[in-house]
C-alpha cells in the first residue's frame, strides 16, 4: 500500500478541514496518507512514496531550517511536490524578476539590498511614487509588509525600519485597487483544473486574509484576467502539482502579486469539488 506525507505545521498539526476531506478520498484509492510538522525532526521522510507540501505556514520565520529541509530532500531524490527546486526559488521573492524578465505584468516593483534601507527615501523619489508597500524577500500572509505614504515617519520610525535591517526586500508601488476591488486568486491543478476566488479586504484596510476580516467570493474572473493567470500557471505548471496566482485588475491589466507554489491556502472550502480534482492530481503524481 502507498503512503504520502502531507507536510503542514504545528498551526494545524492534524491538516486544515479540506486536506482531512482529500486524506480520505486517498483511503479511498487504498492510498495511505498521515500529516508530518515541517519542522519535527523525526519524520521518516524516506519511508513515504510521496510528499505533500500543503501547509508549512511559518516557514519564513525560519528560513535556514526550510531551506535545509528542501535541500535534503532534493539529495534524498524524494518524490515531493511541489519540487524542492520550485520551492526554494519561490520562497524568495525576488523570483518575481525571472517574471518580470519573461514579460509579464507583474507589480512595478525594486528588489533592493539590505543597505538600501539607508536611503529609501532617495529610491521612492527617484520612482515617481505616491504610495508604496515595502516588504521583505522571505515573507508570509503580510507579515511585516507596511504600505507607506509618509517617507520622512518611516524614516524615523526607527522600531520599523529595524525590521528590514540585514534583509532583501521588495518595494512596490500601491495599487489602490487592492483596497477598493480586491484580489484575485486563481488556482491551477496539474491535471487542468482550476477555480477563482476575488479576496476583499474589509473597508480600510488592504490585506486579504480572512484572518483580517477580509471577505471571499467565489467569482469567475474577466476572460483578460483568468488569460494572464493561466499564463503565469503554464510558465510553471509541468514541474509543478498545484500553483495559486494572485493579482490584482488595474488600468486595464492584471498585475501579478504574487505566485505562490509552497503553503497556499488553496480556498477549497469554497469550491468543494476540487477536492475530487486535486486527490486525482496527486495520484497522477505518486504512481
Amino acid at each position: 500500500m502507498k503512503k504520502i506525507g502531507i507536510i503542514t505545521s504545528d498551526e494545524q498539526p492534524q491538516l486544515v478541514e479540506y486536506d482531512r476531506d482529500i486524506v480520505k478520498l486517498l483511503e479511498e484509492r487504498d492510498i495511505i496518507a498521515e500529516p508530518l510538522v515541517w519542522d519535527n525532526p523525526r519524520n521518516p521522510w524516506e519511508s513515504y512514496d510521496m510528499l505533500l507540501m500543503r501547509t508549512a505556514w511559518g516557514y519564513n520565520h525560519k528560513p535556514v531550517e526550510f531551506r535545509n529541509l528542501l535541500d535534503y530532500f532534493e539529495a534524498q531524490e524524494l518524490n515531493v511536490w511541489n519540487p524542492a527546486f520550485i520551492m526554494k526559488e519561490n520562497m524568495h521573492k525576488f523570483y518575481l524578476k525571472r517574471l518580470i524578465e519573461a514579460g509579464f505584468d507583474v507589480i512595478p516593483t525594486l528588489f533592493l539590498e539590505p543597505e538600501n534601507i539607508n536611503y529609501i527615501k532617495e529610491i521612492a523619489e527617484s520612482t515617481g511614487w505616491k504610495k508604496f508597500v515595502i516588504k521583505p524577500a522571505i515573507s508570509a500572509s503580510a507579515y511585516n509588509t507596511y504600505v507607506i505614504s509618509d517617507l520622512n515617519r518611516f524614516r524615523e520610525d526607527d522600531g520599523l525600519k529595524e525590521k528590514f535591517v540585514g534583509k532583501q526586500f521588495l518595494f512596490q508601488r500601491y495599487i489602490n485597487e487592492i483596497q477598493t476591488y480586491g484580489e484575485w486568486s486563481i488556482i491551477f491543478f496539474s491535471n487542468g483544473f482550476s477555480y477563482s476566488v476575488l479576496k476583499v479586504p474589509k473597508k480600510g484596510d488592504y490585506r486579504v486574509q480572512f484572518f483580517f476580516g477580509a471577505r471571499y467570493y467565489r467569482l469567475q474572473p474577466p476572460d483578460y484576467v483568468y488569460k494572464a493567470a493561466k499564463n503565469v500557471a503554464d510558465f510553471y505548471i509541468k514541474n509543478c502539482l498545484y500553483i495559486r496566482v494572485d493579482g490584482v485588475e488595474s488600468e486595464g491589466k492584471f498585475y501579478i502579486m504574487e505566485v505562490e507554489m509552497i503553503e497556499p491556502d488553496l480556498i477549497m472550502n469554497m469550491v468543494p469539488e476540487a477536492k475530487q480534482h486535486f486527490a486525482d492530481a496527486i495520484l497522477e503524481k505518486l504512481y
